[in-house]
């Protein structure tokens, strides 16, 4: 790995730049009215307000608390009473009026951090996931000096950024993949390049180059791409845009340092790292073994057991630098701790070691994906409650707990779980201790949207081919934050946006009509409200199942105060005992409940009456001796 980067210079290297040529009014006047320069202009300002959502769609909230979640430091820290609002990208601006303009919902909503898909330099083929220069922001979201005051915005309002990062790979549009690929120095080797298995026989008539083993891309297919340019291949692990890195290399390693301080010199509060698992492969380039899943197809990325280029141990190593570069870099200036959270999909043992160990940690937490990943449509309570205790069981003692209901790579909760689940996911979510995150639009029951194949732009989508295209396809659950009832739900006066909106936002389903009644929204609200109470903060964990696997139940109980949440997940009415809860008093009062008209309530736990899918939030007061 590398050593001390402080001396390293930025890369890539600079360049002479040509001086700027001024114009002349009347050069200006007649540019100003020719249709390509105002085509232009129409294009970037709908850009900009396609980004203005960018912010908030990525949506809502890690929410933060539990002893063992809290960052000390003198600002109070990051987690404790927290919500992180995801946005992600294409959304909302940097800009005015963009994401800054949204900053006062987003305080009301409880919501004091935002994680921030990325938005740096991007020809976008993947969502911006595709970074063309890590030092600069995309001209579709502002330019830094908008990213500046944006950040100076929120810290102003008492708000966090979390910014996303891609370690793993560039755009294949990056200075440094470009001079890779005519093995300019220092970038020869700044990406990982293999020879044609069959390179021996170049030169012979007929001869095509092979890839130099079988690995797929997780978008399908080879993951490798030829360079005729350079006679070689260049690894992909994702969309053949998006060439990988080589993290064996000390200089790529030292390049990715200078950028997490270039951030933190910005503002920024921390980062989540995109692909971790993906950051290493396998020296010798060994061909990986089939996986011989069920339903698997040759090409497919699950045909594979990824045992070369996935979850290497080399990966702990970088990502222990990038933790002890933000820790050094607190140190140095504020004292007050910067965030890291890493992106896993991977087995529960083999994620919560991105936690670290001992004296030595990693992340603030890896991603638990298990409520994404597991939660079956019409779930059981039994089965909620197992995936509860199999994270709470494999985390390290003093590890913060998190739970992920929905993201951009998958369909929404109200499409993959259930519409009669909402309500009862967000209490579970918002309610368990440690962190949460909301996708940008749970907060008012947002669903996937239809979309024709001439529709879709996601490079996984795509690749699946027009007839596979909706199963594979991320574009579902990306649509347009739904504002109000206006065109394109408030979300721009454009013809059209970067993907169709659902047409559900004229029955109820946004913003506005949410404001001012009994309706999803309000019901995040209040749910994040408890958020702020001892009972939650302090509380310990306790969860049951009742009523033949059908009802989950979930309490928290700190000193003379307690939160229970009972769900009823069946389609069926339930009248559930609670008598063996010791620690829950006869009586209770429904604080919240999917049903309007049990809130304000009194129960006697013995008989908690609930219809079909009912969701109660019901609070406590303990007699303590």
């Amino acid at each position: 790995m590398a050593g001390d980067d402080e001396n390293e210079p930025l890369l890539p290297l600079n360049k002479r730049a040509l001086p700027l040529v001024s114009l002349s009014l009347d050069e200006v006047l007649k540019t100003e009215n020719d249709p390509s320069w105002v085509r232009l202009r129409m294009i970037i300002t709908f850009g900009v307000v396609l980004w203005w959502l960018a912010m908030f769609c990525g949506a809502m909230a890690i929410v933060a608390a539990s002893p063992g979640c809290v960052v000390q430091g003198p600002d109070v820290a990051l987690f404790p009473k927290v919500v992180f609002c995801k946005m992600d990208l294409l959304q909302q601006p940097v800009s005015q009026p963009g994401i800054r303009s949204q900053l006062q919902y987003i305080s009301k909503l409880g919501v004091n951090a935002i994680w921030l898909s990325p938005v740096f330099k991007s020809p976008m083929k993947d969502f911006g996931y595709d970074i063309s220069d890590y030092r600069d922001i995309d001209p579709v979201f502002g330019n830094l000096k908008d990213m500046k005051a944006l950040i100076d915005e929120m810290h102003f309002l008492g708000l966090r950024l979390i910014l996303d990062l891609v370690p793993n790979h560039t755009s294949n549009m990056h200075e440094w993949f470009k001079m890779s690929v005519k093995k300019e120095e220092p970038f020869t080797d700044f990406y990982v390049w293999a020879k044609p298995k069959n390179v021996s026989e170049a030169g012979k008539e007929g001869y095509v180059p092979q890839p130099p083993n079988n690995w797929i891309s997780v978008f399908g297919g080879s993951a490798w791409e030829y360079s005729s340019e350079r006679g070689e291949f260049y690894l992909h692990q994702f969309a053949k845009d998006q060439p990988d890195l080589n993290f064996r290399n000390p200089r790529v390693v030292s390049a990715m340092k200078q950028v997490l301080k270039f951030w933190l010199n910005m503002g920024v509060d921390g980062f989540r790292i995109d692909a971790v698992p993906h950051l290493f492969e396998d020296l010798q380039l060994r061909d990986e073994p089939h996986s011989h899943k069920e339903d698997s197809k040759a090409g497919q990325y699950d045909f594979l057991d990824h045992i070369y280029t996935h979850g290497l141990p080399e990966v702990f190593d970088i990502m222990k630098e990038f933790r002890n570069t933000l820790d050094s870099y607190s140190e140095k200036t504020d004292k007050i701790p910067r965030l890291l959270i890493a992106e896993v999909y991977d087995t529960v043992e083999n994620t919560v070691k991105y936690y670290g160990e001992g004296d030595q940690p990693i992340a603030d937490f890896p991603f638990n994906f298990l409520l994404v990943s597991e939660m079956e449509r019409n779930p059981r309570a039994d089965h909620l409650k197992e995936l509860i205790d199999r994270w709470m069981d494999a985390i390290p003692t003093g590890g913060c707990p998190n739970w992920v209901l929905g993201n951009h790579d998958k369909g929404r909760v109200a499409s993959r779980i259930g519409l009669n689940y909402i309500d009862s996911m967000n209490m579970v979510v918002m309610l368990l201790p440690g962190v949460a995150f909301t996708y940008y639009g749970e907060e008012i029951g947002m669903e996937d949207v239809n979309l024709s194949w001439d529709q879709t732009v996601d490079p996984a989508g795509i690749n699946a081919g027009q007839d596979n295209y909706m199963k594979i396809s991320r574009d579902p659950a990306r649509s347009p934050m739904q504002w109000s009832i206006n065109k394109n739900a408030g979300f721009s006066e454009s013809s059209s946006t970067w993907l169709p909106v659902n047409q559900n936002y004229l029955n109820g389903i946004n913003v506005e009509d949410q404001e001012d009644r009994f309706s999803h929204l309000q019901i995040y609200r209040s749910l994040i409200k408890l958020r702020k109470t001892d009972a939650f903060l302090k509380g310990g964990l306790h969860t049951e199942v009742f009523n033949d696997g059908k009802t989950f139940v979930m309490s928290r109980v700190f000193g003379d105060s307690g939160i229970l949440a009972v769900i009823n997940m069946s389609n069926e009415t339930a009248n559930v005992d609670l008598s063996s809860l010791s620690d829950v008093p006869d009586e209770l009062t429904v604080y919240l409940s999917s049903k309007q008209e049990f809130i304000g309530k009194s129960m006697n736990k013995s008989s908690i009456g609930q219809s079909p899918y009912q969701a109660d939030v019901l609070l406590f007061k303990v007699d303590v001796e």
